[in-house]
């Protein structure tokens, strides 16, 4: 079935927001997170937890956290939510892996570090919501529950989401700086998703 061109256009449009946001979480992930040594958040600080405490395969273990948390989405927001997130996961993991490495990795102060992931990743997560997008793992569980609980913002959501994720990563690393720096992250990365999607008034 032939696409009409307004769909077409439509189609290349959310395609093309979602590389730009992909482009600003590969940023703020891997030129300043990655060296800075943040916990993780997500579905990949839980299985990195995994792995410290059991010996689970990060890999697998993501896979398998994915798996129900795919179905539920599919069921609660949608068909078009759930392919159009699949496609916007590749993109964004293409992006970490083949274009952010041709950038410059900051390696300066972790605080400045902390400051630039929450901007960029922010921005990044914002542009691709609005798109009515994702990039899976815990973002389905973020916008699964927007769906049944719609006054809460994004940013909250995500906010409330990683908070257990960082305490627990920072203390079995046993890193308390990176739970200070990763909360800090954490809220710049709130705020800046709710601002940019609610607009500066909100």
């Amino acid at each position: 079935m032939k696409m009409k061109k307004e769909d077409r256009e439509i189609f290349l449009k959310q395609i093309f927001w979602e590389v730009v946001g992909s482009a600003f979480i590969a940023g703020g992930i891997y030129n300043f997170a990655v060296q800075a040594g943040f916990p993780m958040t997500g579905f990949s600080g839980i299985s990195i937890i995994l792995y410290q405490l059991f010996g689970v395969p990060v890999g697998f273990s993501t896979i398998l956290l994915n798996i129900p948390v795919a179905i539920l989405c599919y069921r609660l927001l949608g068909r078009h939510f759930f392919f159009s997130s699949l496609r916007c996961m590749l993109i964004s993991s293409l992006m970490i892996d083949y274009v952010a490495p041709l950038l410059p990795v900051y390696s300066g102060d972790r605080l400045l570090a902390a400051l630039c992931t929450g901007v960029f990743a922010g921005l990044g997560y914002a542009v691709i919501y609005m798109q009515n997008s994702s990039t899976g793992g815990s973002d389905f569980i973020i916008m699964a529950v927007k769906a049944i609980k719609p006054h809460l913002s994004l940013g909250k959501i995500a906010f409330w989401s990683d908070v257990g994720i960082i305490l627990v990563g920072g203390i079995l690393f046993q890193d308390i700086d990176g739970i200070i720096y990763g909360m800090v992250v954490n809220f710049i990365f709130a705020v800046a998703v709710d601002k940019l999607m609610y607009g500066i008034n909100a």
